[in-house]
């Protein structure tokens, strides 16, 4: 029984059509697919689509923030200052904390707050890609 049919399972590194080396799962090493990428051959699937319709709340949010190219303390201080005006209360630390959940899509803001992180960023509400209640009064 010297024709061992199995014998070829038992190489765990077979060759890519490339020639490249395949783990013993089949797929490429991870610097394999790095270069790839670099090399404008990134897998199917890893596309990024950043079109306006896909984005959530929070990636509107960040990119909203990051145009103006501040950080998230800064939009906190900002929105405390409009917050003033308008009968907000709310602490730095509070802030802070509501917009990283904001921007990680955790929780979604309030009519009030909505209108507060617009104002603040001096955007159009909508543009924030929440339902925007037409009754509210900022």
């Amino acid at each position: 029984m010297g024709d061992d049919v199995f014998g070829i399972c038992d190489n765990p590194a077979t060759t890519h059509a490339t020639g490249a080396a395949l783990s013993p799962n089949g797929s490429r090493s991870e610097s394999e697919r790095e270069e790839e990428a670099a090399a404008g051959m990134a897998e199917a699937g890893t596309t990024v689509n950043d079109s306006e319709e896909s984005l959530t709340y929070g990636r509107r949010l960040r990119r909203a923030r990051l145009s103006k190219q501040w950080s998230q303390l800064q939009l906190a201080y900002r929105m405390r200052e409009v917050g003033a005006e308008h009968r907000g209360t709310a602490t730095l630390h509070s802030l802070l904390i509501m917009i990283s959940k904001w921007e990680n899509d955790r929780k979604h803001p309030n009519q009030y707050s909505l209108h507060l992180i617009a104002a603040a960023l001096d955007i159009d509400v909508a543009g924030l890609g929440l339902p925007v209640d037409q009754d509210f009064v900022f």
